[in-house]
C-alpha cells in the first residue's frame, strides 16, 4: 500500500501488488518470482512488519539459492490496516493487532543475509543508498522503524473501488456488511 501510494511508476508491468485484497505474506513470493523473471533487474520487495511474520520463512529460500533481492520491512509493530477494520467495522474489538516482533536485523544475519537498520528520518538517505547500492548481487534486507500511521486508502465492505476511504474521518459505515 505504501509503494503504491509514494512512489511514481514511469513505465508499465514495474510493481506486483495485491492491491489492498486482504493477503498478506506475499512481498518474498512476489518479490523472489519478479527477480527469477527479470534477472538484470533491481527487485524490490517492500512489507510491513504483520505481513512479513507471516513467511519471513522465505529467507531461507533467498539464502540458499542466493537470490540477489532487496527487502524493506516497514516495522511500526502493528498490523495496521487489520486495526483499522476492526475498529471501523468490528466495534473497536481489537485481537492480533499489536506485534512482537524478531529482532529483524539478527534473523536475516542468520541466514548470512546482509542487513540494514534505520530509525532515524535524517539517516534514511544514507542508509538507503547503502541498502540499495553497496552489495547489488547480494540479497539485502532493510529493517526500518517507522510511526504507527492509518494505512489509507481502503475499501469499505460491499463498496466498490471508487467508494473508497481516503481519510482517517468521520463516516457511515454498515456493520452488517462486514465479514465475521
Amino acid at each position: 500500500m505504501v509503494a503504491a501510494q509514494h512512489i511514481t511508476w514511469t513505465q508499465p508491468r514495474q510493481m506486483l501488488s495485491s492491491v489492498s485484497l486482504g493477503t498478506m505474506g506475499v512481498f518474498l513470493g512476489y518479490t523472489i518470482g519478479a527477480k527469477l523473471a527479470n534477472p538484470q533487474a533491481i527487485c524490490i520487495g517492500i512489507d510491513g512488519d504483520g505481513s512479513f511474520n507471516m513467511t519471513f520463512t522465505e529467507l531461507k529460500t533467498v539464502a540458499e539459492q542466493g537470490i540477489p533481492i532487496k527487502m524493506i520491512i516497514l516495522d511500526n509493530e502493528s498490523q495496521m490496516m487489520v486495526e483499522y477494520w476492526q475498529r471501523l467495522f468490528h466495534g473497536e474489538r481489537y485481537l492480533a493487532v499489536r506485534n512482537t516482533n524478531p529482532d529483524y536485523v539478527k534473523l536475516a544475519e542468520s541466514f548470512r543475509i546482509k542487513s540494514v537498520y534505520c530509525d532515524h528520518a535524517e539517516d534514511l538517505e544514507a542508509k538507503l543508498r547503502e541498502f540499495l547500492f553497496e552489495d547489488p548481487e547480494e540479497p539485502v534486507l532493510f529493517h526500518c522503524r517507522v510511526e504507527r500511521t492509518p494505512c489509507m486508502p481502503m475499501v469499505a465492505p460491499g463498496k466498490a473501488l471508487d467508494d473508497m476511504i481516503h481519510r482517517d474521518e468521520s463516516f457511515e459505515v454498515d456493520p452488517t456488511a462486514a465479514p465475521s
